[in-house]
């Protein structure tokens, strides 16, 4: 009687392969939701840091940049890096005003067009700002 009890209760410990798998399943979605909210936020954080470092350049030398780098030691300690390329935020000077940016969760570059919502309230393609509003 001890005996079988003693099985049953280690038959519990064996782990099943099934539960296994199917608890993986279910749970890979949460963690690939919660790796991209998380590399969202750190974009923002480096584009909004990045921003303010330009800012505080352009109030000094009356102009921003041409490139990042400028902005190193003095600004920033180093150049942003964007989560979702491995490379560095983009940065392209317009006239007297600039424009930085993560190319987002598709990782491609668009030109600067920022990610939004289409009607049917699905994610169009584009890039992320510090203020992007996903």
């Amino acid at each position: 009687m001890v005996e079988k009890a003693f099985a049953r209760q280690e038959a519990h410990k064996t782990p099943n392969p099934i539960m296994w798998v199917s608890e993986w399943w279910q749970t890979r979605f949460a963690k690939q939701k919660a790796e991209e909210k998380h590399k969202r936020i750190v974009a923002r954080v480096r584009l909004l840091t990045s921003e303010l470092a330009l800012r505080s350049y352009q109030s000094e030398e009356v102009q921003g940049p041409h490139r990042l780098e400028q902005l190193v030691p003095k600004h920033l300690q180093l150049v942003p890096t964007d989560p979702f390329s491995g490379q560095s935020v983009v940065y392209r000077v317009q006239g007297t005003n600039w424009a930085v940016y993560s190319v987002g969760l598709d990782g491609v570059d668009d030109g600067g067009q920022p990610v939004g919502r289409s009607v049917s309230g699905t994610l169009r393609k584009g890039d992320l700002f510090f203020d992007s509003p996903w």
